[in-house]
């Protein structure tokens, strides 16, 4: 009894070590998909401790929750053409060019520096002010600066699958591009040769590009926060990914997955969108390109397959579109917002059509909702391509498809169950978790505050140099020693068998 009381008391002592932190946040991407991510892990961190957050998209102070603007820091990125958007990031190389003029990053890494209350903050008498700094690493050679200057850890919170080329800096080390797929590479699995060799080219163009770009950078135009020790030095990473949603891969102990932090409890839908679901007897399709990508841009011949095709099919079509569109049949339903998770949640929906988004992806899984996905950029291949290799979607090509194309595989995915099967299978996974994501956030959080940064979690990878994590010095003295020995038992041997003759030679003079 003793014992158990000693334990309580314990962990009630840790447990108010913590109440109340002091967090800073910064959220450098005015994108909504970014900012849903981030406030999502903020939201959980306000119910107990006080969270200030340097944003370009705010929302309003609460209670234990004070932000400061940046929004003339920090761009905003309202919903883009999407064949644009293909066309300047749909490939490696306009997404991130070989040698690019000038780092628009370091722009803003000097804009953010220079604006007037981060200046306040970085204040000498403000060290030690907080007690922790989360912050997206988009911009994080420079961000990092902010925690070092406070004296205090930081934890990044990544919205996507792990950034790739900052696997090694963050972590010490990095799973190999034999088998784990990069986050830019367009799959989720390597079947074969040319699969691999793609993968390995990819792996090595984004560690290196970066690298020359920063080097170039920091030796041209060398700033404050560039400082060796303080770039990619996080106690802790939360990634947007699930198991589910991901191949499975090795993950250093203090990378924490929190896939679905932005799920919310089912709400009630508005009573016209409710009653166009229930009345539709051959159930609802729902199709959005989320955020990023205005529908009314697309072009006139792909808007015009997309109606066409709609008015064919049996189900009815909630569209997210941001404009007005003529010629629509009775069957489609468009506004400028839907609420997603809840529209995915109802029964009747029998197919999502996206861009796939990685916060939509869950939305769907979640749901058990098969996808048609139409992927664009960055990570989305991959995270339409995980739906695939899971056997719940299927993948179409936005710039080439055609109407035949596009109504067939809406008819498999809906009228093949095999897909829906396997859809409500990776949601019973991904719901069936010994913790959720907001429980992982919390304690993960306090967890690096009551243990000073919790150093202990980073690997000693990150104290070696790289000859010796590649073992170039081992295998120099493994090299050097098998030549030494065997330097010498070639003097053993030689001077034995000299001996030998020499003993031969004058046992047959005596003789």
């Amino acid at each position: 009894m003793r014992m158990e009381l000693s334990l309580l008391v314990l962990a009630a002592a840790q447990m108010s070590a913590v109440l109340g932190a002091r967090i800073l946040a910064v959220e450098p991407i005015g994108s909504r998909s970014h900012w849903q991510y981030m406030r999502s892990i903020l939201d959980v961190l306000t119910a107990r401790h006080q969270v200030t957050v340097i944003t370009p998209l705010p929302t309003g102070d609460r209670e234990n929750y004070t932000e400061i603007d940046a929004s003339h820091v920090f761009p905003i990125y309202a919903e883009e053409n999407a064949e644009r958007m293909i066309e300047q990031f749909g490939s490696l190389i306009k997404m991130l060019p070989p040698m690019p003029e000038r780092s628009h990053e370091r722009d803003m890494c000097d804009a953010f520096f220079d604006h007037e209350p981060v200046k306040r903050l970085m204040r000498a008498e403000n060290a030690g002010r907080y007690d922790v700094v989360v912050l997206e690493p988009f911009y994080s050679p420079c961000l990092s600066y902010l925690a070092h200057r406070l004296r205090v850890p930081e934890i990044y919170a990544i919205p996507s699958s792990m950034i790739t080329p900052m696997e090694m800096l963050i972590f010490g080390t990095e799973p190999s591009p034999s088998y784990v797929p990069n986050l830019l590479y367009n799959g989720p699995v390597m079947d074969g040769f040319a699969q691999r060799l793609t993968n390995v080219a990819v792996h090595v163009y984004v560690k290196v590009v970066p690298w020359l770009t920063n080097v170039r950078m920091m030796y041209s135009e060398p700033k404050r926060y560039d400082v060796a020790d303080v770039r990619h030095k996080p106690a802790l990473v939360f990634i947007n990914t699930h198991f589910i949603t991901e191949s499975p891969r090795p993950f250093p102990v203090n990378m924490i997955q929190i896939g679905g932090i932005h799920l919310k409890p089912r709400e009630n839908l508005p009573e016209d969108i409710l009653d166009f679901i229930e009345k539709s007897p051959h159930g609802v399709i729902y199709f959005t390109f989320g955020s990023v990508s205005s529908m009314s841009t697309l072009p006139n011949r792909i808007q015009q397959i997309l109606i066409e095709s709609f008015a064919q099919v049996p189900q009815r079509i909630l569209w997210k579109y941001d404009g007005e569109i003529k010629n629509l049949s009775d069957n489609v339903m468009t506004r400028k917002w839907f609420p997603q998770r809840d529209v995915l949640l109802h029964p009747n929906v029998k197919l999502f059509i996206s861009h796939g988004g990685i916060s939509g992806v869950y939305e769907a899984v979640d749901a058990g909702v098969p996808v048609l996905g139409f992927p664009l950029f960055y990570d989305q291949p991959r995270n339409v391509g995980n739906l695939v290799n899971a056997e719940m979607a299927l993948s179409l090509d936005l710039l080439t498809f055609n109407k035949n194309e596009f109504l067939k595989t809406i008819d498999k995915l809906i009228n093949d169950k095999n897909y829906t099967k396997n859809a409500k299978v990776a949601a019973k996974r991904f719901k069936d978790r010994p913790m959720t994501p907001q429980d992982l956030v919390l304690y993960w959080t306090e967890y690096v505050i009551r243990h000073n940064g919790a150093q202990h979690l980073k690997s000693e990878a990150l104290n070696l140099s790289w000859y010796q994590y590649i073992l170039l010095d081992v295998i120099f003295v493994v090299i050097i020693s098998f030549l030494v020995l065997v330097y010498l038992s070639y003097i053993v041997f030689n001077f034995i068998y000299l001996r030998f003759k020499m003993y031969s030679n004058v046992k047959i003079k005596s003789e």
